[in-house]
């Protein structure tokens, strides 16, 4: 999703009120400033998304069978059916992928940092 969100960016969407905001890094220096509107906006987003994973991701009930369980004993989608090693291939794809999708937004931050686009249309945040 980051990878999503950093594209998406890219071609000009913004929330409404944050229309001001800069791509990329840029948009750090604007979190405070008042004379950039949208700032403030972008900030209270960030404060307020970081609040709600905090409060909806963990394991509140004791119930979870591994670290990174967030079901609570209130969802399952058959998982509780499924064999052990069906379970424990599906967590490795899981964090498989979750590796590739952090590898994908360290490079587009990097070549930002570098100040080298890889982006089509030699776009640069």
């Amino acid at each position: 999703l980051a990878v999503v969100g950093s594209l998406t960016t890219a071609a000009g969407v913004r929330f409404p009120g944050a229309e001001g905001v800069p791509a990329g890094f840029k948009a750090f220096s604007t979190l405070f400033n008042d004379e950039v509107p949208g700032g403030l906006n972008v900030l209270m987003q960030f404060m307020f998304t970081t609040l709600l994973m905090e409060m909806m991701n963990g394991d509140r009930t004791g119930q979870a069978e591994f670290p990174g369980d967030y079901r609570n004993g209130a969802l399952d989608f058959g998982w509780d059916k499924q064999s052990d090693a069906w379970k424990a291939k599906k967590r490795a794809v899981e964090l498989n992928q979750g590796r590739a999708a952090m590898m994908g937004i360290s490079g587009l931050m990097i070549h930002e940092f570098m100040g080298v686009s890889i982006l089509p249309g030699g776009y640069l945040p």
